[in-house]
């Protein structure tokens, strides 16, 4: 019999070592999909769509207020077509976004957002992963059958196995929201289709947060600096309140200073 040295033994721990990490990791991978399969199961299609509520939008920064009914007006004026519609007013620009929702009608973008987190955790990498592990991407012209720019809310984006790239961004910014964490919603452009992303703003720091992506993801990976990611071509950016404009260069890969113009604050309550 082979007697073992301190090299073997030395290889030996350290083999050791590895395979009780991985276990713990798979075995905590477990608990964290059992825990979101879960809030997934207490979700109802009548809690996951979008609820009325009674609107109002500062316009900034010169602080002129549309009501309810004006928004509402807004909004019918599309014909709840597929689609996402911009609102602009002289000389400010774009000051607010809707989409039109599974119900069939457009809403606020803001509104998507519904302070929804699945369940609580204080790694803020660890909800993309969640997401990346529950949701497949799928376009929405394949899912709706021919339709355009659907979007789900945050509750619907967790609830529904498939959704494109505003679906993923949604459900990811909404939990981190609930989380404490300033995350927004970015809606522009990726090497010139199309997109929509997150960026997280943490310990003084910009962060993209690509909610598509299923490779690679873990919850020991940081987020890449928004800095690092040119590719990717602000518009606009919301939270569950606030809509802010890039009046910058559309090569822009900062998400704070000058060339970031608030444009308009929702107020929302339940009817």
């Amino acid at each position: 019999m082979a007697r073992l040295t301190g090299t073997h033994l030395l290889i030996l721990a350290i083999v050791l070592l590895f395979l009780a990490a991985r276990l713990d990791a798979w075995w905590q991978d477990r608990e964290w999909l059992a825990a979101a399969d879960a809030a997934a199961t207490g979700i109802t299609q009548a809690q996951a769509r979008l609820q009325d509520e009674r609107l109002g939008i500062d316009l900034l920064p010169d602080g002129h207020y549309l009501s309810h009914e004006q928004i509402d007006g807004l909004l019918r004026s599309t014909g709840d077509r597929p689609g996402t519609f911009t609102y602009r007013r002289k000389p400010q620009g774009i000051y607010t976004v809707s989409a039109q929702g599974l119900d069939g009608r457009q809403h606020i973008s803001n509104q998507y957002l519904q302070g929804y987190a699945p369940f609580t955790v204080s790694n803020v990498m660890l909800p993309m992963y969640v997401i990346a592990q529950r949701k497949s991407y799928m376009f929405d012209h394949v899912q709706y059958r021919g339709q355009m720019d659907v979007w789900q809310t945050s509750r619907e984006g967790f609830l529904y196995p498939r959704g494109d790239c505003e679906d993923h961004a949604i459900v990811l910014a909404d939990w981190l929201i609930e989380m404490g964490e300033d995350a927004r919603v970015v809606i522009g452009d990726y090497r010139g289709t199309g997109h929509a992303w997150v960026v997280l703003f943490k310990d003084g720091r910009e962060y993209l947060l690509e909610a598509t992506r299923k490779e690679g993801v873990s919850p020991s990976r940081t987020y890449p600096l928004a800095l690092l990611e040119p590719g990717y071509h602000p518009q606009v950016m919301f939270n569950r309140h606030l809509l802010w404009v890039n009046t910058g260069s559309r090569f822009n890969s900062r998400y704070s200073g000058k060339q970031w113009s608030l444009r308009s604050r929702l107020h929302r309550r339940p009817l």
